[in-house]
């Protein structure tokens, strides 16, 4: 059998609040319900639940608190109609989060390359990217990566599963 699985991590109050603002301002009703995150695995693991949930525990505890800082918005287009906020600091750790999830029977299922990154705004009018991209052409938070969140599809929806601290 195979399970559909997430691994992301969540990011904190108060940025969770802001962060949920904008997406809602620029990225309309679809981003209200899914939290800001940084995904480091978006994908399926054959077997079991169990053996794909101990996998995500094994990794998290190599992996101590880092800080993360995002930067000003950018955009993935032409080859996609996304407005990001990319990372300034802690994308080594995703990074060597994203490759060591992948060392067992993990897979990353995507159209695109693992690019560590929080989504804005994403498959909305031209208009609306243009608009996040100016008003958050200055924006800067920073917070502490010390979990990641682990979801699964079951019932066809993405459901929140188990909190894992980072580090051991």
């Amino acid at each position: 059998m195979v399970y559909t699985l997430g691994v992301v991590i969540p990011v904190p109050q108060p940025h969770r609040e802001t962060l949920r603002a904008w997406r809602r301002e620029f990225g309309g009703a679809a981003t209200e319900v899914i939290a800001p995150h940084i995904t480091l695995v978006s994908g399926s693991y054959l077997h079991s639940w169990e053996k794909a949930a101990a996998q995500v525990r094994r990794v998290a505890a190599t992996v101590e608190p880092f800080t993360i800082q995002l930067g000003p918005a950018r955009t993935f287009r032409p080859a996609s109609d996304v407005v990001f906020l990319p990372l300034e600091t802690g994308t080594d750790e995703c990074w060597k989060l994203h490759r060591a999830l992948l060392g067992d029977a993990l897979r990353h299922e995507s159209a695109f390359a693992y690019h560590p990154h929080l989504t804005i705004a994403q498959n909305v009018p031209a208009r609306q990217l243009d608009a996040a991209e100016a008003a958050l052409g200055q924006a800067h938070l920073s917070f502490a990566a010390d979990r990641i969140h682990l979801f699964d599809t079951r019932g066809g929806d993405w459901n929140f599963s188990e909190d894992i601290a980072l580090g051991s």
